[in-house]
């Protein structure tokens, strides 16, 4: 009876957790129970166990709740050997978390669940915390889109986590990877691309950018790509990003980004001559990549005068005079420029335009 394996035996006596842990999974395995129990071999009997244990009887309300209640336990013998003076908590996490991420199709919840109630056990044990954490975002990746959400909805304060947690650089940065590995895989490219930033951030200041050249790529490629992405300051002001140009492998992914974050349709149409294999190879699309620069090239147009002529604007973006509305129209909903066109003067009158540039060009 799981109320009396939970809460004691038939006269109400409390009883020693880890003895009546092992007693059940003997009695689920046939095999003799013993008459008393280290708590470090319940544990680790359990551990043996455990996909057994995470299997409910039947889909009854009643054996899921069994489940649950066969995990508390193993996870309260847990505690009380993490309690105890001199417990290798490295190793007992270690071997807990390899345990439960085995298998991460069978009772994936309630394997999270069990982590998650380890997770708040080693309160105070920073390294712990990150490691589980860590398990917890890898294993849900694994198991699914809707618990890897779950899971990540703890992240917003994860820079204050870390401060928790006491964890150096490096174990940020594997955080921070194992998550935009996770949101890639489940297609959430606008989550992984924001966490690739926050792994490219933790490098200002540094001098060794080798584990950073691939990611930084990527990010301006992504960055590029982005049909919603105008604006590359932000890109420019990384030292990841900046450490592109002094990699002759990567220069080229600096020079196109600089294109973008300062220069116009006659100087890109240049550089994809000149390079259009290398900028192909990189996956970029060149009908958005020309729909991007044209855009770009009337922000800046329009950040020098007031008033444009249809014709000024046909001839900067190389079009017809008769698709410039569609691409003011373009420009103003993507929030580029604040404009109104006279069809009859054939001008623009710009009220507003987004700054492209930092007030001091540094490169």
């Amino acid at each position: 009876d799981m109320a009396t394996f939970i809460f004691g035996d038939e006269s109400g006596t409390a009883v020693d957790p880890a003895l009546d842990l092992a007693r059940y999974i003997h009695a689920m395995n046939g095999t003799d129970a013993p008459s008393q129990i280290q708590e470090s071999e319940a544990f680790d009997l359990a551990l043996q166990n455990i996909d057994k244990l995470l299997t409910p009887a039947s889909e009854k309300e009643k054996d899921r709740e069994a489940v649950d209640s066969v995990i508390s336990v193993v996870c309260s013998v847990f505690q009380r050997i993490f309690l105890k003076p001199g417990a290798n908590v490295s190793q007992l996490v270690e071997k807990f978390v390899n345990k439960i991420t085995s298998n991460s199709s069978a009772q994936p919840s309630l394997r999270l669940k069990a982590m998650s109630t380890i997770y708040n056990v080693v309160n105070g044990n920073g390294e712990a915390r990150f490691s589980i954490f860590l398990s917890m975002v890898n294993f849900a990746s694994a198991a699914g889109k809707d618990l890897l959400s779950m899971v990540l909805s703890h992240c917003s304060n994860l820079e204050s986590m870390f401060t928790e947690w006491a964890v150096d650089i490096e174990k940020q940065r594997l955080m921070f990877s194992a998550i935009f590995e996770a949101l890639k895989k489940h297609d959430n490219r606008d989550g992984a691309h924001e966490y690739r930033l926050k792994f490219l951030r933790s490098f200002q200041g540094g001098k060794d950018f080798s584990s950073a050249l691939a990611h930084a790529q990527t990010a301006v490629v992504e960055a590029i790509a982005n049909p919603k992405i105008y604006l590359f300051d932000y890109y420019m002001d990384l030292d990841a990003v900046k450490a592109l140009k002094a990699d002759p492998s990567r220069t080229k992914v600096f020079d196109l980004l600089h294109i973008f974050a300062y220069d116009d349709l006659d100087v890109y149409n240049k550089f994809y001559k000149e390079n259009s294999a290398f900028i192909d190879g990189l996956g970029l699309s060149m009908e958005e990549s020309l729909r991007k620069i044209r855009l770009l090239s009337l922000c800046s147009l329009a950040s020098s005068k007031a008033t444009l002529k249809y014709s000024e604007i046909a001839s900067s973006m190389q079009i017809l005079e008769s698709e410039v509305e569609s691409w003011v129209i373009k420009a103003i909903t993507a929030k580029l420029m604040d404009a109104k066109m006279d069809q009859i003067t054939k001008t623009v009158a710009v009220n507003h335009c987004a700054d492209r540039v930092f007030t001091t060009k540094q490169w």
